[in-house]
């Protein structure tokens, strides 16, 4: 400060302080008059001079003061407790809150949670702070709803070389749409299309566009195109094959190169087609946690910087736009000389994003194949249908045939995937090294014999008793064949054949004994472990016995010609009610041993 006016100014702060309240604006006036400044800057140079006043107000009778012996009368826990309530009323996008600071001390005071006010120690009575003081208070404490809200500590991101790490991000284009037939570029009534009028929104769903934005990391180079009706997964792998392959004018555009990294967000990330895609190009793909969208913070800049540079001047040439051709070629045109444009230089580096990018070292440049064989890579998720044994396939409500797929055979399974870009089926074959070959499938889905097409039958069926048809050799049958001759020990299917109709055939000559093993092992001799008997009780048997033609067959049978009439009396007298089975043994070794049948008592009568 000029030292002339410091010493006017302290002239007159000892004037104000000796002048009494009411009749201080004069000498201010005065001072002002005497130093050719306004009233704002007098201020000023007396807060230099000697710091702002911290005198304390007394508050008006009736009222509580925001401090008491320099200490708060809202407290820290009630200040919280009513952030919490606060921050509980967020909707969960973020944006506002839905109840005001005032309404929720109410609640909390009438719920006797909080007090927020200052008792009288002598006569206990309760003076309440104004909303206005418990706003400061919470400042104070930096719980203010705003100073809640506001982000966490950020730490940026650092990348080695250009096209180290790209991120990819897609927005729905607020400010335009293509109307139906794609005319013209239309400007978007936000008094007619917004979120509050759903069947509005609805009526042009199929006429967004979808603006995705890319930016190399290192040099902040922004590229981006435009696509139609709905952000999805193709979109996606379209945009990046467009921004990795060659372009038709090296000299004029010369970005191009796969990316070793791809941040994006979740929408993006979790995408299965962009996934496999990734994987197949060797593209570690990330994707950030959800609602943390500063951590995409390059290409979310970009989005901002493509909607206010290049989308705010569409207006003025919507009769020109006819396509999205021509709007994605206006839009390569602007980017080329954005990227180009001396005059806007990136701070952090200094140079032009296109000069800065062309600083890209021949290692870290993976030139690409072109456009369309890109796509031919991106796949969605694959399915395993089961083969049948006419060698078809059902896959998405349609019928393949899968001749001629390595690998493939009946009953057996097959990797298949829907191709988005080719519009077509297409079968995953791995050799022995894991490299991918992708085999299109034929769609034989109602393909039928035009010959015979009243009943159906498909063009590949033999007509009986006209022709012969038989599918090729699969993997499995040519290998069934071989180890068929490897079991005769044969050189042809013909040698083969012949001696399996020997009835002395044995597989491999009689060399493979499979019980060799078991007869050639000495069994370990173990010690008979002690036991305790089981004690039971055997129910009695009893047979029915034989009548005596049964005894007699079964007699006559072991004895032969030495079966006599005697012997068949002396079974009826000795047994007269059946014979016992268990007897026969002993009767048999009776009567084979000579012995003459017992004869029988001759009763007399004695008189």
């Amino acid at each position: 400060m000029d030292p002339r006016r410091a010493v006017i100014v302290t002239r007159y702060l000892d004037k104000l302080d000796a002048t009494p309240h009411g009749e201080k604006q004069a000498v201010i006036d005065a001072a002002c008059a005497e130093l050719g400044v306004s009233r704002g800057t007098f201020n000023t140079l007396a807060r230099k001079i000697r710091g702002r006043k911290n005198k304390k107000r007394t508050p008006p009778e009736g009222k509580a003061s925001a401090t008491a012996a320099g200490v708060s009368a809202l407290t820290l826990e009630e200040a919280k407790l009513i952030m919490t309530y606060i921050m509980e009323t967020y909707r969960k996008n973020g944006k506002r809150r839905a109840v005001p600071l005032d309404e929720a001390v109410s609640v909390l005071r009438d719920n006797g949670e909080i007090i927020a006010g200052r008792v009288d120690p002598e006569t206990g009575e309760i003076f309440r702070l104004s909303i206005s003081q418990i706003r400061k208070a919470m400042r104070a404490y930096h719980l203010h709803p705003d100073q809640m809200r506001n982000p966490a500590p950020a730490n940026g991101l650092n990348t080695p070389h250009p096209n180290h790490m790209w991120q990819i991000d897609a927005s729905v284009c607020v400010l335009y749409y293509l109307n139906d037939g794609g005319a013209v570029v239309e400007e978007i009534d936000e008094a007619v299309h917004y979120k509050n009028k759903p069947h509005n929104l609805e009526a042009i769903a199929s006429w967004r566009v979808i603006r995705y934005v890319l930016t190399d990391h290192t040099t902040n180079l922004t590229r981006w195109r435009y696509y139609r009706h709905s952000e999805s997964g193709e979109h996606v792998v379209e945009f990046l094959c467009w921004a990795m392959a060659p372009k038709p004018d090296p000299g004029i555009d010369p970005f191009e190169g796969r990316p070793e990294h791809l941040y994006v967000d979740p929408g993006i990330g979790n995408n299965r087609l962009v996934q496999t895609f990734c994987r197949r190009l060797g593209i570690e793909l990330r994707s950030h946690k959800p609602r943390r969208a500063r951590a995409t913070g390059s290409v979310e800049n970009g989005q901002l910087r493509v909607e206010l540079r290049f989308e705010s001047g569409l207006k003025f040439q919507r009769h020109t736009i006819k396509s999205f051709d021509d709007l994605n070629a206006l839009a390569q045109t602007y980017q080329l000389r954005y990227n180009s444009d001396p005059t806007k230089t990136v701070g952090r580096h200094g140079m032009t994003r296109m000069d800065a990018w062309m600083h890209i070292r021949e290692e870290h440049l993976v030139r690409t194949q072109p456009m369309d064989v890109l796509l031919s890579l991106a796949t969605k998720d694959p399915k395993t249908p089961k083969i049948s044994d006419a060698m078809r396939i059902e896959f998405q409500g349609r019928t393949y045939s899968v001749v001629g797929v390595p690998g493939a055979y009946p009953r057996g399974k097959v990797t298949v995937h829907w191709h988005p870009f080719l519009e077509c089926a297409m079968a995953l074959v791995e050799d022995a090294e894991g490299r991918e070959t992708l085999i299109e499938l034929e769609d034989v889905t109602g393909t039928v014999d035009p010959a015979n097409e009243q009943w159906g039958f498909h063009t590949d069926t033999a007509r009986y008793g006209q022709e012969y048809k038989s599918r090729p050799d699969t993997e499995v049958d040519t290998l069934r064949k071989e180890i068929t001759l490897l079991a005769s020990n044969s050189a042809t299917q013909e040698e083969d054949e012949k001696k399996r109709r020997r009835k002395d055939f044995v597989p491999f000559d009689g060399r493979i004994d499979p019980c060799k093993a078991a007869k050639e092992a000495e069994p370990p001799i173990r010690i008979k472990k002690h036991a305790v008997d089981l004690m039971l009780t055997a129910p009695g048997l009893e047979l029915i016995p034989l009548n005596h033609i049964q005894a007699a067959k079964l007699l006559k049978g072991r004895m032969g010609d030495a079966w006599t009439a005697e012997h068949f009396a002396d079974l009826q007298r000795r047994y007269p009610k059946g014979v016992p089975e268990a007897d026969i043994e002993s009767l048999l070794e009776e009567f084979q041993g000579g012995k003459a049948p017992a004869q029988k008592p001759v009763l007399k009568v004695v008189k």
